[in-house]
């Protein structure tokens, strides 16, 4: 993970500016969550970011403890809403390792980042059982994924040559993860890419009922320049369009970013 805090801290201008250019992922994502979270309940943001989630969770009239991977990320949140009532705390951990899961008995978790970075199986779902165990009863795990396909596309745009070697384009395609294609490039680090398939098992073995499964661009993942040189009333209405058929199989096929939405399942 050191070499992923290093990316972050690195990058830390481009983070910040990310949704801006990634604009669906918030607006579908806050669709769900303000669909079973209520204003008040309390959300732990286990990778925060630059905290653009949270700047708009709490506007929704959430209360939040955040923490991250970077120190750049944590010294701009701090910059943006330290000394906001409802922010529970800020702080700097690997997700594994964060004091944050103990502090509360959480409503809901987001896991919007840290699960990119995790290239076992195991350790993905070594996370997504901390997030269950820390969820009061029948609370909710958010996740981001990012796709296969989208990292083809990604690949093939930025590092076509990766295509030459045993361990690059190949290697990803059929594990998720390579050493010199999306790897290969400065405009990224480490990470997993996940086929659609999987999703749904790894929840339902971490504890959780998978509930959605949705594809945070639709039809515009990989092909953002399409919407932004639209005019704002055709924004507006793709956006929405995007919103409403998030869950449509060609949708989260077409997606570059994946969003679960899992219960904690009970027992008694």
């Amino acid at each position: 993970m050191e070499k992923v805090r290093k990316y972050y801290n690195r990058h830390r201008a481009e983070e910040d500016k990310r949704l801006d250019y990634h604009v669906f992922e918030m607006p579908v994502t806050r669709h769900f969550i303000n669909q079973y979270i209520s204003p008040g309940e309390e959300i732990f943001d286990a990778s925060c970011g630059t905290g653009h989630y949270a700047e708009a969770l709490i506007r929704d009239g959430y209360k939040l403890g955040l923490n991250d991977l970077a120190d750049e990320n944590i010294r701009i949140v701090k910059e943006r809403l330290g000394g906001n009532p409802n922010i529970l705390f800020i702080e700097r951990s690997e997700a594994l390792e964060s004091k944050g899961w103990e502090k509360r008995n959480w409503d809901a978790v987001l896991l919007m980042g840290p699960l990119y970075h995790m290239i076992s199986r195991e350790k993905r779902l070594m996370l997504l059982k901390r997030a269950a165990a820390s969820l009061n009863p029948g609370g909710f795990v958010f996740s981001a994924f990012m796709t296969r396909s989208a990292a083809l596309v990604y690949g093939l745009k930025n590092n076509p040559e990766g295509i030459n070697y045993p361990d690059g384009a190949e290697k990803l395609w059929q594990t998720g993860a390579d050493n010199h294609f999306v790897e290969g490039t400065e405009a990224f680090t480490n990470a997993y890419f996940v086929h659609p398939s999987e999703i749904n098992p790894l929840m339902a073995e971490a504890g959780l009922k998978p509930l959605h499964l949705a594809g945070a661009e639709g039809v515009f993942g990989e092909r953002f320049d399409l919407y932004h040189n639209l005019n704002p009333e055709l924004k507006k209405k793709w956006l929405n369009f995007i919103v409403r058929y998030c869950e449509d199989e060609e949708m989260v096929a077409n997606s570059k970013h994946l969003l679960s939405v899992a219960r904690k399942i009970n027992h008694t």
